[in-house]
């Protein structure tokens, strides 16, 4: 990025950031290079947009912030890591939902996000399409719901696996609509969408960015979009909250976080080299390219409390949905 570019962008931080962030002015930090664990596969959404971050937060902060990927046990492996890192600001977790729902679903999770970890900020969010083959007879969410009424169970629906972003939004939208779907896990997204396009299964959730070749190319149709409002991306799919299901409405997020237990001064300085890099257009325009937009949740608590009523809605749901830890 440009000088004048970047200079820019730290200038547009916003008051909220600033008031928050008052008193890390005279912190002495960041002093050496900062890690930031990503616990998902190379590649992932979740690794590039920490990678844009990462690009302009070290701008800002005048030290090196380096990502280092950590997969492994359902995005647990890499949070447990961090868990267990000192809390002074050098290794902070990037995460999505998944690491936040995990503890509820899995036993010996290994930690526990509310009390292992405070957020730093938001990094972006992307709604979920839900889709079924190109050859599908449903044509639209009524269809599916139709069908689903009239032969409970036989209607099914593939995800990444028991608590992913792609199982728990379909639940989100079952209980909405007061219908039945068989959940069909899978070991990652990826094998899902050839037996959906198949019709080996009914339907899936996934985001833009895995299934907008298939959905381009005719062999997956999108029924609905989880997001508040219509995508400019997919102007003709209609959201569930039109379509008479506002409780299915549901964003992926991905985000920063610390152990519990970080000074103060050291959070808001990271705050506020998060608001500088959310503010540049250009990381907003890589960030639409992967099909997804920065939110108006900007401070560190802010993104802590929209995380504790993700959280309880969550729990909520694996309640209600009856979803039993493994």
């Amino acid at each position: 990025m440009k000088r004048r570019q970047f200079v820019h962008a730290a200038g547009g931080i916003s008051l909220a950031v600033m008031a928050w962030g008052a008193s890390a002015q005279s912190a002495p930090y960041p002093t050496k290079p900062i890690r930031i664990i990503v616990s998902s596969a190379a590649g992932a959404l979740l690794d590039s947009s920490s990678r844009l971050y990462a690009d302009r937060m070290s701008q800002y902060l005048k030290q090196p912030v380096v990502v280092e990927d950590m997969p492994g046990a359902s995005s647990m492996l890499g949070a447990r890591y961090v868990a267990r890192s000192a809390a002074d600001g050098y290794t902070l977790l990037a995460f999505a939902n998944t690491v936040v729902t995990m503890p509820h679903l899995v036993k010996g999770a290994g930690y526990d996000f509310g009390k292992d970890f405070v957020a730093v900020g938001e990094m972006a969010r992307s709604p979920g399409l839900l889709v079924v083959g190109g050859s599908s007879p449903f044509k639209t969410l009524g269809d599916l719901v139709g069908a689903a009424r009239k032969k409970a169970g036989e209607v099914t629906f593939g995800s990444a696996g028991q608590g992913s972003t792609s199982h728990l939004p379909v639940e989100l939208f079952v209980k909405s609509a007061g219908i039945r779907l068989t959940h069909v896990p899978y070991k990652g997204l990826a094998p899902v969408i050839p037996d959906v396009i198949s019709g080996r299964v009914s339907c899936m959730m996934g985001t833009a960015t895995s299934l907008v070749g298939s959905i381009q190319a005719g062999t997956l149709r999108a029924l609905a979009i989880s997001s508040e409002s219509r995508s400019a991306k997919f102007p003709n799919v209609p959201t569930f909250k039109e379509l008479g299901y506002p409780e299915a409405t549901y964003s992926i997020f991905v985000g920063l976080a610390a152990p519990a237990g970080i000074p103060n001064a050291v959070r808001a300085k990271l705050a506020e080299a998060m608001e500088a890099a959310r503010s540049d257009e250009t990381l907003q325009a890589r960030l639409a390219a992967l099909d997804q937009e920065v939110s108006n949740v900007r401070t560190p608590d802010q993104f802590q409390a929209f995380l504790i009523a993700e959280e309880k809605r969550t729990v909520k749901l694996i309640n209600d949905a009856n979803i039993q830890p493994e």
